[in-house]
């Protein structure tokens, strides 16, 4: 980590990160597909971004950006973790829900996260 002042730059400037690359197929002049069977699409979203949201659900913090990637991952794979209820509202109750590390499911409560 270069610059640990905020949590945005030690993501940022974690040289961890940067080795990590999504490959892909060169589709044409500047246009590439990437290659959705890889652990960035296939792992990280259930047992990563999925698990936060839920979490941020249990202590009740709003994560429009987290929903609108967890909807469009999930597209892409074919898998449903999270869905959108009619208030708008995202839940971490899709399908394929079962595939993931979901704390509320293991019943771990919020008070349990603050011991």
């Amino acid at each position: 980590v270069l610059d640990p002042s905020t949590t945005a730059t030690c993501i940022s400037t974690n040289s961890a990160f940067g080795k990590h690359k999504i490959p892909y197929t060169v589709a044409g002049p500047g246009l590439v597909v990437p290659t959705l069977a890889h652990k960035f699409f296939e792992t990280d979203l259930p047992f990563g971004i999925v698990t936060f949201k839920d979490i941020a659900n249990m202590v009740e913090v709003d994560t429009p950006f987290m929903d609108e990637l967890i909807i469009w991952n999930q597209k892409l794979i074919g898998k449903e973790y999270v869905k959108r209820g009619e208030d708008g509202k995202v839940e971490v109750e899709g399908r394929d829900v079962g595939e993931c590390v979901v704390p509320t499911r293991m019943g771990i409560l919020v008070e349990d996260l603050i011991k």
